[in-house]
């Protein structure tokens, strides 16, 4: 490094002796702070390693809570799960499939409601326990009120009810997810950790309602009444546990806050005092949410959230739908989501170390590919089935469902991990919440537009079918698939490259985009 042309070599030559070791030494920890002096590049690993060992055990308490939380968020996911295969075996179509669908779209729309809920709350109670209390309790009472006219619902397959009280349902469920998502922005010390709560917490929660359900009435335990009101009781629990035992702050979690002085970016720390946990108001919000909107970085993201899912819908619910079809019983493909979930879990304790870094997105980016060979792969395993469905074929169809859930629970991961690098804390949970609704959104129209387009594009002479929509549109997702990550891919990955201050609506108050063309 002394001698590089114009670098530190040429600063440090006036000096003599033990006055230009000790510059040199001191020059070196300014420049190279990974680098100590007797360790070089390993003691900064091992203190990078130790810090966030460090970080962790800090946080293990607030991780628990979070994970608890979204377990519980998950349930009502679970239970519609468990719902949705129940109406195919009972004859549904693949169009009343899609109507069902439609219930799980709050959680695409809660950016209309979400201003709200990170503004309005009573200061006594805290800012995010005046909400998480009563949607709890509500989620409770309203499953409880389910359990008994739910099998009247399934045995006249009134589907378009059972999406209305699903729908009601979803709606307390996703305010619950805002008040989380904000929560864990100032409850985390390492924001990152957020994601993975979210994702294994999430899907503790939805195996539980949906495979062990099917494990537990498969056996004659319970009864779908009867497993309602047990959810209803746990959410009855966790709203008391909240409520007595959860604190509303933690001050030796201090929220990091941006502002704009002097045209310069500055941090400051300010505990539960920040700006992210100051009473605004709600329409204060709302013109902040639409400062959002109008940065370039955001508007570019929100392109890339919305379309990106097409191409793996028909290997999600459509391929589901038609493995029962084909003869596997809803138990069957309970037992096999069983075996795939310690996957769902694992994973993403084991992106994390990349989540967690400056360019957590790439994740995704880097299994898109992968993905989206595996998705057409399962058009090709329904194609090439065999007369009868032997242990050769139910093997292969749980290994395309261990791929299939480890590629989507790190892709799931990177993209919680990369809307936690960026969103501005100076809005709570809403700027969070705009980004997850916009990518559920995608999610969501991806899987529906899916499920009814192959009762669409299916021919068929009397009862004979001509042509399978299923094959048509898995062929279509494969090409929608290949033209997105052509024109995408190149675009996602440069939006992690831009600074800090291009994703900030508190220090872009005055509406002027931030110049970050490709």
């Amino acid at each position: 490094v002394a001698g590089c042309r114009g670098g530190l070599g040429e600063r440090i030559v006036p000096l003599q002796g033990m006055t230009r070791r000790r510059a040199f030494k001191r020059e070196m920890k300014e420049r190279l702070p990974g680098i100590s002096e007797s360790g070089g590049e390993k003691d900064g690993g091992n203190k990078r390693k130790l810090n966030m060992i460090s970080q962790l055990r800090d946080d293990l308490p607030a991780i628990m809570v979070l994970g608890f939380l979204y377990m519980l968020q998950g349930l009502p996911i679970g239970i519609a799960i468990a719902l949705g295969g129940i109406l195919k075996e009972k004859g549904a179509t693949y169009t009343q499939m899609s109507t069902f669908l439609l219930c799980s779209w709050p959680f695409s729309l809660k950016i209309l409601w979400a201003p709200f809920v990170d503004s309005i709350y009573i200061t006594g109670i805290g800012r995010r326990k005046s909400w998480l209390i009563p949607v709890q309790g509500f989620l409770s009472v309203g499953l409880y009120l389910l359990s008994n006219y739910i099998q009247p619902l399934i045995d006249e397959l009134d589907v378009k009810m059972l999406a209305a009280v699903m729908f009601i349902l979803y709606f307390l469920a996703a305010t619950q997810d805002i008040v989380v998502d904000g929560w864990a922005l100032t409850m985390l010390k390492r924001r990152g950790w957020a994601s993975t709560c979210n994702s294994i917490g999430q899907s503790l929660g939805v195996l539980f309602a949906s495979t062990g359900y099917y494990i537990l009435a498969s056996r004659s335990i319970v009864t779908l009444p009867i497993f309602l009101q047990a959810c209803s009781f746990s959410f009855t629990l966790a709203t008391v546990f909240v409520a007595i035992f959860v604190p509303e702050g933690d001050d030796s979690h201090p929220t990091s806050t941006h502002s704009i002085e002097d045209g310069r970016q500055r941090e400051s720390h300010e505990g539960n005092k920040s700006l992210g946990e100051a009473k605004i108001d709600t329409f204060s919000t709302y013109r902040q949410m639409r400062t959002v909107l109008g940065l370039h970085a955001v508007r570019q993201l929100l392109l890339i959230l919305i379309t990106w899912k097409i191409s793996f819908a028909c290997a999600q619910a459509p391929l589901v739908f038609k493995l029962q079809e084909l003869g596997f019983s809803k138990e069957s493909m309970a037992y096999i989501q069983t075996l795939a979930s310690p996957v769902e879990m694992i994973v993403p304790l084991l992106v994390a170390p990349k989540t967690t870094g400056e360019r957590p997105f790439s994740v995704a980016m880097d299994l898109y590919i992968p993905r989206l060979v595996l998705s057409f792969s399962g058009f090709l395993l329904i194609l090439c089935r065999p007369g009868d469905i032997g242990w050769i074929f139910t093997a292969l169809v749980v290994i395309f469902k261990l791929l299939q859930t480890a590629l989507s629970a790190a892709m799931f991961t990177s993209q919680l991990a990369f809307f936690a690098r960026v969103s501005d804390p100076a809005i709570g949970g809403s700027y969070m919440t705009l980004l997850n609704t916009v990518a559920n959104l995608g999610s969501l129209s991806s899987l529906w537009i899916a499920t009814r387009m192959v009762d669409v594009l299916t021919v068929k002479s009397g009862e004979e079918i001509i042509l399978d929509g299923f094959y048509v549109t898995s062929i279509g997702c494969l090409v929608a698939g290949m033209i997105w990550y052509a024109l995408m891919s190149r675009r996602a990955k440069f939006l992690q490259t831009l600074p800090k201050s291009a994703w900030l609506a508190s220090g872009n108050l005055s509406g002027k985009p931030v110049n970050s063309s490709l």
